[in-house]
Protein backbone atom coordinates (compact mmCIF):
# COMPACT_ATOMS: atom_id res chain seq x y z
CA UNK A 1 0.00 0.00 0.00
CA UNK A 2 2.90 2.61 1.16
CA UNK A 3 4.69 1.43 -2.63
CA UNK A 4 1.41 2.11 -4.51
CA UNK A 5 1.02 5.52 -2.77
CA UNK A 6 4.72 6.39 -3.25
CA UNK A 7 4.31 5.56 -6.93
CA UNK A 8 0.93 7.70 -7.06
CA UNK A 9 2.70 10.26 -5.37
CA UNK A 10 6.26 10.17 -7.37
CA UNK A 11 4.50 9.49 -10.86
CA UNK A 12 2.03 12.63 -9.83
CA UNK A 13 4.80 14.82 -8.99
CA UNK A 14 7.39 14.25 -11.87
CA UNK A 15 4.54 14.98 -14.46
CA UNK A 16 3.28 17.77 -13.04
CA UNK A 17 6.85 19.26 -13.26
CA UNK A 18 7.65 17.98 -16.85
CA UNK A 19 4.25 19.68 -17.90
CA UNK A 20 4.93 23.06 -17.02
CA UNK A 21 5.66 25.01 -19.51
CA UNK A 22 5.22 22.29 -22.07
CA UNK A 23 3.72 22.21 -25.53
CA UNK A 24 0.82 20.40 -24.19
CA UNK A 25 0.29 23.16 -21.41
CA UNK A 26 0.87 26.43 -24.08
CA UNK A 27 -1.85 24.64 -26.27
CA UNK A 28 -3.92 24.26 -22.94
CA UNK A 29 -4.20 28.13 -21.88
CA UNK A 30 -4.47 28.98 -25.67
CA UNK A 31 -7.75 26.76 -25.75
CA UNK A 32 -8.56 28.36 -22.21
CA UNK A 33 -8.66 31.77 -23.88
CA UNK A 34 -10.27 30.66 -26.87
CA UNK A 35 -13.33 29.35 -25.76
CA UNK A 36 -15.56 30.08 -22.94
CA UNK A 37 -15.99 26.93 -21.03
CA UNK A 38 -12.70 26.66 -18.95
CA UNK A 39 -14.25 23.65 -17.44
CA UNK A 40 -14.58 21.53 -20.54
CA UNK A 41 -11.31 22.53 -21.40
CA UNK A 42 -9.82 20.82 -18.53
CA UNK A 43 -11.88 17.99 -19.13
CA UNK A 44 -11.11 17.37 -22.53
CA UNK A 45 -7.01 18.13 -22.31
CA UNK A 46 -7.18 16.26 -18.83
CA UNK A 47 -9.09 12.99 -20.98
CA UNK A 48 -6.38 13.92 -24.16
CA UNK A 49 -4.02 13.19 -21.78
CA UNK A 50 -5.43 9.84 -20.21
CA UNK A 51 -6.24 8.89 -23.59
CA UNK A 52 -1.91 9.44 -24.65
CA UNK A 53 -0.49 8.20 -21.56
CA UNK A 54 -2.66 4.97 -20.38
CA UNK A 55 -1.39 2.52 -23.07
CA UNK A 56 2.42 3.64 -22.77
CA UNK A 57 2.19 3.10 -19.01
CA UNK A 58 0.37 -0.52 -20.01
CA UNK A 59 3.17 -1.13 -22.12
CA UNK A 60 6.09 0.32 -19.71
CA UNK A 61 5.09 -2.70 -17.53
CA UNK A 62 4.47 -5.14 -19.85
CA UNK A 63 7.88 -4.50 -21.62
CA UNK A 64 10.02 -3.16 -17.99
CA UNK A 65 11.24 -6.79 -17.70
CA UNK A 66 12.58 -7.23 -21.29
CA UNK A 67 14.04 -3.93 -22.52
CA UNK A 68 16.80 -2.55 -20.63
CA UNK A 69 16.54 0.52 -19.26
CA UNK A 70 19.74 1.84 -20.94
CA UNK A 71 17.84 1.03 -24.32
CA UNK A 72 14.57 2.65 -23.30
CA UNK A 73 16.76 5.86 -22.37
CA UNK A 74 18.65 6.08 -25.76
CA UNK A 75 15.57 5.51 -27.72
CA UNK A 76 13.90 8.22 -26.03
CA UNK A 77 16.33 10.79 -26.50
CA UNK A 78 16.69 9.87 -30.40
CA UNK A 79 13.06 10.70 -30.67
CA UNK A 80 13.54 13.71 -28.87
CA UNK A 81 16.42 14.95 -30.77
CA UNK A 82 14.86 14.35 -34.15
CA UNK A 83 11.34 16.47 -32.57
CA UNK A 84 13.74 19.21 -32.26
CA UNK A 85 15.51 18.92 -35.61
CA UNK A 86 12.38 18.28 -37.65
CA UNK A 87 11.19 22.07 -35.69
CA UNK A 88 13.98 23.60 -36.47
CA UNK A 89 13.39 22.94 -39.92
CA UNK A 90 9.74 24.21 -39.60
CA UNK A 91 8.07 20.67 -39.79
CA UNK A 92 5.17 22.27 -37.42
CA UNK A 93 4.78 25.40 -39.54
CA UNK A 94 1.64 24.42 -41.81
CA UNK A 95 0.05 23.86 -38.30
CA UNK A 96 0.68 26.82 -37.47
CA UNK A 97 3.67 26.47 -35.36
Amino acid sequence: MIADMEAFLVSTGIVALAEMGDKTQIATVAMAAHYTAPLMVVIGTTLGMLIADVPAVFAGDKLANKIPMKLVHSIAAAVFALLGVATLMGAGAKFGF
